[in-house]
């Protein structure tokens, strides 16, 4: 009979913002670290200590004690303070697949710069889990992943339910979608379940029978692991003494002052393979009674999950492959400034930052950082395209504009720039004198072409007289005023990923403008679109013969949650707009497309009934539990919808701009799907995933809210979306609801934490496409990848004068390959020696091919080395396949 061990692992989980700001926690962390360098160094017994799985908690301590950068990499070295692998703790479900491989890929590069990385996927609290965790961690080299979500159903203060749906043992093996497995271990009691370890022998014999009871009861080995710490803990101090009284207490057990590797193995060697259960896919706690699945941090303060998905597009889809592109015209690959963008913007990341639910404080200073994020991030594309227009042949007449895109299809997307001409220069006249002179300029407009003289239809808007400047390389900056003009218009086939660049040649005559029709309706050669009287839309799709009616209504309902949960008000009062008579009128109507514009006035609750609602905060009830109705006082929310279907769409563009003045609620957006089905399929990370639109039998929570990326499709609607993660369908798959706002007041149930700045009193624009098909054969399609082209940005530049030679053709396209349905493209860069990466994952259930013109190596996500030169892969189903040149 083998001996109980039970490894005792020193941490704190540490929120780096969350119930304090970010410099409040920092000044404890400091502390924390101090306590800890001196146990490590002075206390027998005390051997190691587990930063978290997060880099960012050390780089914030040496931000502040720079000098100890070198006596931490000692402690790493002798095997005492246990890093890595990641750079911060993310949220998994709101951070997109590159971002995430970026997160353990910068993590692990800090890690080893310290001497050494713990080789374990660490995730102790993140929101849940995406299914392609196992093959994450498989391609990195890691075999064993702790969690701490997505199994037990977890209740107040992250109490853990013992039930009949929650994992039998704490360990169990992880499948993802593609077969790759890896070990789960489960922290079955939670990350605190060796807490504040009594040293008074009477104390500690009441402490251990329990927790020692608690851990059996999953273990289905003898190695129990035991995590001494909890959120912003201090070190025990005292932890050797705590460890010799249990030893004196309980001499049939060994307690180890241990590490995770060192745990991890010991459970491997005492591992009996067929007593554990495997679990496949995402760990969402489907199997739970729902009220506690956190799905709703998905659409708390909405607009900082537009800004990160945004931003990571930007990134991904501008940043990086424009940086590729410059590198073969000789502009160095711009990797530390990358990774310093990146790093930037997985400070918002983390999961109780991204996730918005902290203090207002918190939440304040992410949007900052997020206009940091922008501005490093569009210098980088803005110097890399300047760098590149420099060297373009172009031909003698006209303007050039360059558009450079990475969307991975080919794909036709209406674009906007703002054109300069008639520049004078500050040099060449007085200041005062040049907007005069400008002005005595005949009116202009511009005809479009390609460079081979295909002219392209442009809608020309005169923005007037504009000062701007150059910042020449040389020379100080050259100040001028010129006529500037909006350009709208559509390519139709911008390269997959490159470039393309047209001319705008200026023409004396202007065209007049066109009086817009009153006709609620839109047609192309792909979409009809009829607006009913109560602002609702039917779209009828000419290639596939799908029709669907009533799309589009809205609803708003109560909110007497918190940031992390949704919870209806106690009447049930919902207010929707099917009986609504909108204000709605044609925006525009050119030779482009057309917009129609829809202005609802929606009578609503101004809150939930105040002096109910604030005793139920007060008294800290459970949010399930909670019954206040909404207030009786009313207030007008002002919603205005704008449709567009221009000349080359397969998808109807909706922008919505709602003035948020009321609190307490939520407000979405209903679709009815058309057809009645049993699943629906939802963008997640690296993956198309299905999901069952009946929930299991223990759920109770009344709603089935859920997480996505970039699209959900249910029945014949897909609705794609720019930063709108959450939604629900309805049991029977006949109605797809979109969250456009939740509007809160707390922070959460663990205490009264008021974060009034939640209730998101500002303008929210939402963005999202409706797309009509068969949604039961979108992963087999080439829709992922069309969606995936479609949220990506464009960047378009005007050529400025360059002595530079000319080097480039005037359109290139990097994307030399062809795949196959279902596979999507993720990325192009450079690997840290400067071989291009290229990456996609396959979304289809059958084996694909991947055919490329140039030699490849295959290679996992950390991009290291690669094998083999190919030109064609075969592409498993759900495999995520990276490519490096040779």
């Amino acid at each position: 009979m083998t001996r109980k061990k039970a490894h005792i692992i020193s941490h704190s989980h540490w929120d780096r913002e969350w119930f304090l700001p970010l410099e409040s926690l920092r000044f404890k962390l400091v502390t924390l670290m101090d306590e800890v360098e001196g146990l490590l160094d002075m206390e027998a017994g005390f051997n190691h200590f587990h930063m978290d799985g997060q880099m960012i908690m050390l780089e914030d301590y040496l931000a502040v004690k720079p000098a100890k950068r070198e006596k931490m990499k000692q402690l790493v070295a002798d095997g005492k303070l246990r890093i890595g692998p990641w750079y911060m703790l993310q949220d998994a479900f709101l951070t997109s697949g590159e971002a995430n491989i970026r997160n353990l890929q910068y993590g692990l590069e800090m890690a080893k710069e310290f001497g050494h990385v713990e080789k374990i996927g660490y995730f102790p609290d993140t929101f849940g889990l995406y299914g392609q965790v196992p093959q994450l961690m498989s391609q990195a080299g890691f075999d064993t992943v702790v969690f701490g979500r997505g199994v037990n159903p977890t209740g107040f203060n992250n109490q853990v339910f013992d039930s009949a749906f929650a994992s039998k043992y704490s360990e169990m093996f992880w499948e993802s979608p593609d077969g790759s497995k890896v070990l789960g271990i489960l922290l079955a009691n939670w990350y605190s379940n060796g807490n504040e370890i009594p040293v008074e022998k009477e104390e500690a014999k009441v402490f251990w029978d329990k927790k020692l009871a608690d851990v059996e009861r999953f273990a289905s080995t003898d190695e129990w692991l035991f995590m001494n710490g909890c959120d912003h803990q201090p070190v025990q101090t005292d932890l050797a003494e705590a460890l010799e009284v249990a030893k004196e207490l309980y001499p049939d057990v060994d307690f180890i002052h241990s590490h995770f590797e060192r745990y991890q193995d010991a459970v491997k060697q005492s591992l009996e393979p067929e007593k554990l259960q495997t679990v496949y896919g995402e760990l969402t706690s489907q199997q739970s009674d729902g009220w506690s699945t956190l799905a709703n941090t998905a659409s708390s303060r909405i607009y900082l999950k537009q800004a990160n998905e945004k931003m990571e597009r930007l990134l991904e889809r501008l940043a990086e492959p424009i940086s590729v592109i410059a590198s073969d015209a000789g502009v160095p690959y711009p990797h530390e400034y990358l990774a310093f963008a990146w790093k930037l913007l997985m400070e918002n990341q983390i999961h109780d930052s991204i996730t918005a639910c902290s203090l207002d404080e918190v939440h304040r200073e992410m949007e900052v950082r997020f206009e940091k994020v922008e501005q490093v991030t569009m210098s980088l594309i803005s110097n890399a395209a300047r760098k590149l227009t420099e060297q373009i042949t172009i031909a003698e007449t006209g303007i050039p504009i360059t558009i450079f895109h990475a969307g991975g299809v080919e794909i036709a997307k209406t674009i906007e720039i703002e054109l300069e001409t008639d520049e004078i220069h500050f040099s060449e006249m007085h200041f005062e004198q040049i907007p005069d002179e400008l002005a005595k300029l005949p009116a202009q407009t511009f005809h479009l072409e390609t460079s081979e003289g295909v002219e392209i239809p442009v809608v020309v808007e005169p923005l007037g007289i504009h000062f701007n400047y150059d910042l020449p390389e040389r020379k100080f900056r050259d100040s001028y005023f010129a006529r500037k003009y909006k350009l709208t218009f559509i390519v139709e086939n911008l390269p997959a990923v490159g470039y393309e660049t047209l001319y705008a040649h200026a023409i004396s005559e202007v065209e007049p403008e066109v009086e817009p029709s009153s006709a609620l309706t839109m047609e192309n050669r792909f979409l009809k679109v009829e607006v009913a009287a109560n602002g609702t839309y039917t779209l009828f799709d000419k290639m596939s013969g799908i029709e669907a009616r009533g799309l589009g209504a809205y609803e708003d309902v109560g909110d007497i949650g918190n940031e992390y949960m949704f919870k209806e008000a106690g009447d049930k009062l919902r207010v929707d707009t099917l009986q609504s008579k909108p204000e709605m009128s044609v925006l525009r109507e050119d030779k482009l497309g057309k917009t129609i514009i829809i202005r609802h006035e929606i009578e609503i609750p101004e809150s939930a009934s105040a002096a109910a609602f604030a005793e139920e905060k007060r008294r800290l009830v459970w949010h399930p539990e909670r019954q206040s109705p909404r207030s009786e006082k009313r207030i007008i929310l002002k919603v205005a919808t704008e449709l567009t279907l221009n000349k080359h769409d397969k998808q109807l563009a909706v922008r919505v701009k709602i003035v948020n003045n009321a609190d307490d609620h939520r407000f979405r957006v209903l679709f009815p799907t058309g057809v009645t089905c049993e699943t629906h399929q939802a963008g997640s990370v690296f993956e198309v995933t299905t999901r069952p639109n009946k929930q299991a039998k223990e759920w109770t929570n009344p709603t089935s809210d859920n997480r996505k990326q970039a699209f959900v499709t249910s029945g014949n609607v897909l609705i794609a979306t720019h930063g709108l993660p959450e939604y629900e369908v309805s049991e029977n798959g006949d109605k797809l609801e979109l969250t456009l706002l939740r509007a809160v007041s707390e922070i959460g149930d663990w205490g009264d934490f008021p974060a009034y700045e939640a209730e998101c009193h500002r303008e929210i624009t939402a963005e999202f496409y409706v797309f009509l098909t068969d949604g039961s054969k979108a992963i087999n399609s080439e829709l992922p990848a069309e969606v995936n082209a479609l949220l990506a940005p464009v960047y378009a530049m005007q050529h400025k004068p360059s002595n530079k030679a000319k080097t480039l053709p005037e359109n290139q396209n990097f994307a030399k390959w062809k795949a196959a349905n279902g596979l999507v493209f993720s990325t192009f860069k450079l690997a840290k020696d400067n071989k291009r990466i290229v990456r996609f994952y396959q979304t289809a259930t059958e084996p694909t091919i991947l055919q490329t013109i140039h030699t490849w190596g295959k290679s996992t996500i950390l991009e290291e080395t690669s094998i083999g030169q190919e030109k064609t892969f075969t592409v498993r189903p759900n495999e995520i396949i990276t490519l490096k040149g040779v």
